[in-house]
């Protein structure tokens, strides 16, 4: 038998991470970060105690790892997204559109991480952090906004956010029940340049 490769090593340790990572979550909402420990993490993921500090370093690291994961999902879509649309409208379009598809391709990853969100102690420790990351997406909507004309764009970014917010909570808390596409297409009425002819209330005409 032939001895693996590079990356048939890097291909397990994928796998043996995405499955801690998995475990830590679940348990983190629904027993609380603290109250999780890492052998529990380790019963769960289906791995060693040994393995399991093989790549995290401690229960910490392991959060640290699971937060910036999804920070960063929402850095790229959002890099990807003010690379490929030049327009702001086409932009604001597919900044809604990638934010909807995210949370309703993988409710349950986000109906765990809102959990953790929630547990304001847990997350203390990396406020500095993660306030630094939002004022850069604040910057980068507001921007959007100030190209459709908006008069006070960092407040209509930060509104834009909490409406996002708000819709979001509400179907991970009503699912298929919630629905979740008929407010897609109202915030995208709501925020996006009104057509040629008569304005809605509340719309843009861009610069």
């Amino acid at each position: 038998m032939s001895p693996r490769t590079k990356k048939q090593f890097e291909k397990i340790r994928q796998k043996s991470t995405d499955a801690i990572k998995k475990a830590a979550m679940e348990l983190f909402a629904h027993n609380g970060y603290h109250s999780t420990s890492i052998s529990e993490i380790a019963k769960e993921a289906g791995v060693s105690k040994g393995l399991l500090y093989n790549y995290f370093d401690s229960k910490e690291a392991l959060l640290h790892d699971i937060i910036m994961e999804a920070v960063e999902m929402g850095e790229q879509a959002m890099g990807q997204i003010l690379t490929a649309e030049t327009d702001a409208a086409g932009q604001l379009r597919a900044m809604t559109e990638v934010t909807f598809g995210m949370v309703q391709k993988d409710l349950h990853y986000w109906k765990l991480m809102t959990a953790l969100a929630f547990q304001t102690d847990v997350m203390t420790g990396f406020m500095p952090e993660l306030k630094k990351k939002q004022e850069e997406a604040v910057a980068a909507i507001s921007g959007i906004f100030r190209r459709l004309g908006a008069e006070e764009p960092e407040k209509e970014a930060l509104y834009y956010g909490a409406v996002l917010d708000g819709i979001m909570l509400h179907y991970m808390q009503m699912e298929e029940n919630y629905p979740i596409e008929e407010m897609k297409a109202f915030v995208l009425k709501r925020f996006l340049p009104a057509p040629p002819g008569p304005k809605s209330i509340g719309a843009f005409e861009p610069k």
